[in-house]
């Protein structure tokens, strides 16, 4: 998922702290647009921008942008393939525009603000301007901050990564981490539910059983929930960024379960087993085509943490979809 939630875990480290962003591409490109990953005083990075060729010179980089707290913006070849180049024989076929900005005190506090935003499922666009250095955190709803002169440009929260127009302004919007509600919490949701959340989902368990659904089974879920199905099923406020999973291997509590959520506008559902059960739970003979059944993508899996692979793949690929569409 986006790159910004590994930074924005560690943001608060009160090291000295450099961000780089990738503000241009032109050609092919390991990360694209608004990839972005962080230096350290102490020489630690979280994230990556490339596959591996630059972080070495970013990494010198970021000291002198620590060193003369001023922002500044590089560009590689990566079309070379020979030794000498940037790419080093990689072939990635692109030139690469990136911004370095020192996290100062105001940065600093506009990002946590940024988290607070994304973790109450609100989209936040940002503005740069390469040549200044100044920026904008733009909230989907509420009012603009950072550290902006002049005016402010119209912005598209749709619009694609990038500089916008001839303006040498760079825009890019972080959405809100897709949510995973998993029905279930037997043994083969362990493995699922470590995946999806080490890929980017904030997820929540829901079941009956509190013996399975608790936190030394699920140390990385955001919830845990118990409960009757039609207990949770009536507190729960679904929207369409939302990723379903049924897998609570109880027939009845299943059913009722899917049939709930029939004419609810989500991003993905998912019910584990064979395509006649889900028939069967939905008592027809067809099944709609925006119901994953059977769940994950056909690779032939086997066992719980295979299968848990496949299902991820699906979800990460029908919400990829979902961000085309938006742009």
């Amino acid at each position: 998922m986006e790159d910004i939630y590994r930074i924005l875990d560690v943001i608060e480290d009160p090291k000295k702290k450099v961000l780089a962003t990738i503000i241009h591409v032109e050609g092919s490109a390991y990360k694209k647009e608004g990839s972005s990953m962080l230096f350290f005083e102490d020489e630690k990075q979280i994230g990556m921008l490339s596959a591996g060729c630059l972080e070495i010179d970013l990494a010198i980089q970021a000291q002198e942008v620590l060193q003369k707290q001023m922002v500044i913006s590089l560009q590689y070849d990566m079309s070379e393939e020979t030794d000498l180049a940037w790419g080093q024989g990689a072939g990635c076929n692109g030139k690469i525009n990136i911004l370095l900005e020192p996290v100062t005190e105001q940065l600093h506090e506009d990002l946590i603000l940024v988290k607070k935003l994304l973790a109450s499922n609100k989209t936040v666009s940002v503005l740069k301007k390469y040549e200044s250095g100044e920026y904008l955190f733009i909230p989907m709803d509420g009012e603009p901050f950072g550290r902006w002169s002049g005016q402010i440009p119209d912005i598209d929260y749709s619009m694609k990564s990038g500089v916008m127009g001839a303006h040498p302004i760079f825009q890019h919007t972080y959405q809100p981490k897709p949510r995973l509600i998993v029905f279930g919490a037997g043994p083969d949701a362990i493995p699922l539910v470590s995946l999806a959340a080490e890929t980017g989902f904030s997820v929540s368990v829901y079941d009956w059983r509190e013996e399975l659904c608790q936190k030394k089974n699920f140390p990385v879920a955001n919830q845990l929930f118990v409960g009757s199905p039609a207990d949770y099923m009536k507190n729960i406020s679904f929207s369409y960024n939302d990723f379903v999973l049924i897998m609570t291997h109880h027939f009845q509590h299943d059913q009722k379960i899917l049939l709930s959520l029939i004419n609810k506008r989500i991003c993905y559902l998912g019910v584990l087993g064979p395509k006649e059960r889900t028939k069967r739970l939905l008592m027809q003979e067809t099944i709609p085509n925006w119901i994953h059944s059977p769940v994950g993508k056909s690779i032939g899996a086997k066992g719980p943490v295979e299968i848990a692979i496949s299902v991820v793949a699906e979800m990460i690929e029908v919400w990829r979809k979902s961000l085309l569409v938006k742009e």
